[in-house]
């Protein structure tokens, strides 16, 4: 069967970077500009219409290839009514062989006799907002010669990295399926939210501006804040929200308090995940194409769009209860404490499920440090998951030679960070830092490093697990892998073989002098559009094989949960989030969670663990 290349080049009123893709072509006024095609190694051909062969090609189900495939995809079923589309996807291929997703930055990586057209482009964005009809003739050739020149690179990117495995591809397109399906969010209150806010800040500019004689207007105007604090006698090089708590503990100046706690309240209030909301939802109110395949190097998914993976976290605990204030126009101080606390908490909740229907939201629970713990042949821990003890109390009993329970808070959250935090590699100066971080506790050196010790003691097949994986990569590298090494060399990429039967990718690994004189890896990552250099080590790549066994987990679920006929909405971090009839919900959480506890063969004797939830609206 013959293989279409393809790529369209639209303009619209509709602004892309903010609608994106799945608004923008479902737009009214998005129109193509022309279409860029070629069958196998044909020339490629250009033309403001859509071929009857193209059309033909789709319907027998032949494949059809582009670069970022939505995009061809949507203009394909919007404006010329075509569905079905046997899609592939050239970026998710390069972003499976860790390379970068846009289609310039991976030729230029791959030096391929064709490169993106840069002046074309320059034209193209000229004329984003032209109607196609009204474009100058020579402004449109260049476009088209610029559309001709992207079906070249596209294609010679498929001839060099080739196709998805079968399972990925599998993946992929239930990740393009959960992007068509998204998620409804509640765009009324969105909009009540923004105005609130907005108002809200409105009088916290009047307040410090007057506070301040002028001198500051904005609560977010931290180096005019730093400098006027200065003029009242008060050092500091910073306005992060521990040090302005700090300073409003020990100040008594009712005019400093004053403007601190205006800083406070109003710093880093944004509404932008509201907007952005109302910007992607189309009509049915339901924003579209959240989720970026292999957005990162291990295989998990990335954000795009509303960026559910980079939600805030709020401090009101009944989400539920505060979205029906602000819908019902009341105060939400009391629960909240102030709007802009409100705000913050209410992202979530403005995400729900659609009309008659209710979600269902299960986590893997401590799923990285399962994963750990079972690839390094940790069995007491692992049996300790198996059996449902709480492996917190358990290794704070350890650090502290007692008998650590729940009731003692303090001392399990040591137990809690030190299993969820030192299984990388982490020294005592980071550990010390991240028990402040992530549970506000001020410890000693000393006794930090008395934990990374404990830990290492504890659980040495971690710790053996880190130096195994460093000489495996060293090896590889120095051409000295034993034949049933899961490290091996392929095109200057270092490869390593997950479990899964998966491969993930450190591209240009190169050995370099490490800190202390042992051979190192260094190697290049996507960042952006761009490749950047990083150094690795033991503790990083175990972090890298668990995090992406963990992914590979999920991955495993979502196809056992779709092949159970549940409607997959998004996967954010560890867990799954499925729309399903209000009426039924509630039962079918307890076989949603049974699926996900399954194995697969690969994964076979990992103890898995699962925590979940339904409910109208998304929440923590």
């Amino acid at each position: 069967m013959r293989i279409l290349h393809i790529d369209f080049e639209t303009s619209s009123k509709a602004k892309i970077q903010d609608t994106g893709t799945y608004r923008y072509c479902s737009d009214p006024t998005t129109e193509v500009i022309c279409v860029g095609w070629a069958f196998d190694d044909e020339p490629v051909q250009v033309s403001e219409r859509l071929p009857n062969e193209i059309r033909r090609h789709i319907r027998e189900g032949g494949l059809v290839y582009a670069h970022n495939a939505a995009m061809e995809e949507q203009v394909l079923y919007h404006i010329y009514g075509i569905e079905d589309v046997n899609m592939r996807c050239t970026s998710a291929v390069a972003s499976y062989h860790a390379l970068p997703a846009s289609l310039e930055a991976v030729a230029e990586h791959l030096n391929l006799s064709v490169q993106k057209d840069k002046e074309g482009a320059k034209v193209l964005r000229k004329h984003f907002k032209t109607p196609p009809d009204e474009i100058p003739a020579s402004d449109a050739q260049v476009i088209k010669a610029y559309c001709k020149q992207d079906v070249e690179v596209e294609r010679e990117i498929h001839k060099q990295l080739g196709e998805l495995p079968a399972r990925e591809l599998e993946i992929w397109k239930l990740d393009q399926a959960m992007n068509r399906r998204g998620i409804a969010v509640d765009t009324k209150l969105a909009t009540i939210i923004i105005d609130k806010v907005e108002t809200a800040k409105a009088l916290l500019n009047d307040e410090i501006t007057l506070a301040t004689g002028g001198a500051v207007e904005k609560p977010t105007q931290a180096k005019r804040i730093i400098t006027w604090l200065a003029e009242q006698g008060i050092e500091t090089d910073n306005l992060q929200a521990g040090t302005v708590q700090a300073l409003l503990e020990e100040i008594d100046d009712e005019l400093v308090q004053q403007v601190l706690l205006c800083r406070q309240n109003g710093a880093g209030v944004a509404t932008g995940k509201y907007k952005k909301a109302l910007a992607m939802a189309g009509v049915d109110e339901r924003v579209r194409g959240n989720l970026k395949y292999h957005g990162a190097t291990t295989g998990r998914w990335a954000g795009s769009g509303l960026q559910i993976q980079n939600l805030p976290r709020g401090s009101v605990s009944d989400t539920d209860a505060l979205a029906d204030l602000f819908l019902a126009g009341k105060d939400v101080d009391e629960i909240a404490g102030d709007v802009f606390k409100a705000a913050k908490s209410a992202v979530r909740p403005m995400m729900r499920a659609g009309e008659g229907q209710k979600l269902i939201v299960v986590d893997y629970a401590s799923i990285e440090a399962r994963v750990l713990a079972w690839l390094a042949g940790e069995d007491k821990l692992v049996e300790e998951f198996r059996t449902g003890s709480d492996i917190y109390c358990s290794f704070a009993s350890e650090v502290f030679g007692e008998v650590v329970t729940k009731a003692d808070k303090k001392k399990r959250m040591v137990g809690k960070v030190g299993i969820l935090g030192l299984g990388y590699g982490m020294g005592a100066n980071k550990f010390q830092a991240t028990l402040k971080d992530w549970a506000d506790l001020d410890v000693s050196l000393d006794f930090a490093q008395k934990v990374v010790d404990r830990y290492r003691n504890a659980y040495s097949g971690i710790k053996n697990y880190w130096y195994e994986l460093d000489c495996g990569a060293v090896n590889a590298l120095l051409g000295e892998s034993a034949d049933d090494s899961d490290w091996y060399m392929e095109k200057g990429a270092l490869c390593y073989t997950l479990r899964s039967g998966r491969t993930i990718r450190y591209q240009n690994a190169r050995l370099i002098e490490g800190k202390y004189g042992q051979p190192a890896v260094k190697y290049q990552r996507p960042l952006g559009k761009n490749m950047v250099w990083a150094d690795t080590y033991g503790g990083k790549i175990c972090e890298n094989v668990v995090q992406a066994c963990a992914r590979d987990i999920m991955a495993d679920a979502l196809v056992m949960l779709d092949a159970a006929g549940y409607t997959l909405v998004a996967t954010v971090h560890d867990e799954v989030i499925i729309e399903h009839d209000a009426a039924t919900a509630d039962s079918h959480l307890l076989m949603v969670e049974s699926i996900m506890r399954k194995n697969n063969s690969w994964s076979d004797g990992l103890p898995l663990g699962v925590e979940g939830f339904t409910s109208f609206r998304y929440k923590k």
